[in-house]
C-alpha cells in the first residue's frame, strides 16, 4: 500500500491545474504545492441540521456556499470528486487529492496531515486510477454547505451511497446514516509552524459546542 500512495503522490504532483469554482476544491490552498492541513472532525444529527446553520452563520463570513458532489476513494490517502448534477455539472472535471499520512503530534490539538490538491480531466477516471495502481474501495454522493470564517473552512457533509456501483438513481441511494459529517480545516505552506494555527482552530471549533463536538478523530488507527 505504501508503495501505491507514493506512485499516487508522484502522479498527482505532475498533473497540470486549473483554477476551480468547486467549494470542495480548496479554494484557500496554492494548486499543486505541497501543504500542510489542520483538520478537525464532527457530526451533528440531521434533525439539529438548522441550529448549526444558524451559529455558523452567527459566527462565520457573511455567505454560505451549497454543494452537490460525486466522490470516489480508491485508497485512504486519495480522493476523487466532481460536481454531481446541476446545470455547472462537468462530468470529465475531477478535484484529485492526496493526503499524508496524519503526523504523530500528541500535543497538536488538531489533526496535521500533508496534502497536494489537483484538478484533472478525464473521460474514464477509472482507468486513469487503475494506471495507478489502485482500485476503487468506495464512492458515495454528498450535498452540503461551505461556510469559511478567515482561512477556516467549515463543510457540512449529508451523504448517500448507492447500492449498485456507478449507478445514482434515486432509487438506488440510500442515507449513510442518521448524522451529518462535519469538517473544520485549515490549510498552510507544508513549511510554516502549525501550532498557532491549530490552538486558532481549536479555538474557533469550541464555539459550536454544545451543537457539536469537533473531534481530533484518530482514523487511521481505525483502519488498521
Amino acid at each position: 500500500m505504501e508503495r501505491f500512495a507514493e506512485r499516487s503522490r508522484e502522479a498527482i504532483a505532475t498533473v497540470p491545474v486549473v483554477s476551480s469554482t468547486s467549494p470542495s476544491s480548496s479554494n484557500y490552498q496554492c494548486k499543486n504545492d505541497l501543504l500542510k492541513e489542520c483538520i478537525l472532525y464532527g457530526s451533528v444529527l440531521k434533525e439539529h441540521e438548522e441550529k448549526l446553520l444558524q451559529r455558523l452563520r452567527g459566527l462565520c463570513d457573511p455567505g454560505q456556499h451549497s454543494f452537490n458532489e460525486h466522490e470516489m476513494d480508491p485508497d485512504v490517502t486519495v480522493r476523487l470528486r466532481r460536481k454531481f448534477g446541476g446545470p455547472d455539472a462537468n462530468s470529465f472535471q475531477w478535484h484529485f487529492r492526496y493526503m499524508g499520512a496524519a503526523e504523530p503530534d500528541v500535543h497538536c490539538p488538531t489533526i496535521i496531515r500533508k496534502s497536494i490538491d489537483s484538478l484533472i480531466y478525464s473521460s474514464n477516471m477509472m482507468e486513469f486510477v487503475k494506471t495507478l495502481g489502485l482500485r476503487m474501495d468506495y464512492e458515495y454522493l454528498t450535498k452540503g454547505y461551505l461556510f469559511t470564517k478567515g482561512n477556516i473552512k467549515i463543510i457540512i457533509n449529508n451523504i448517500t451511497r448507492t447500492e449498485k456501483i456507478g449507478t445514482y438513481d434515486p432509487n438506488v441511494l440510500k442515507p449513510l446514516s442518521d448524522s451529518l459529517l462535519i469538517e473544520m480545516s485549515v490549510a498552510l505552506p507544508d513549511t510554516k509552524e502549525y501550532m498557532t494555527t491549530a490552538k486558532a482552530l481549536r479555538s474557533f471549533a469550541d464555539q459550536l459546542s454544545p451543537i457539536c463536538d469537533m473531534q481530533k478523530v484518530e482514523y487511521w488507527r481505525r483502519l488498521q
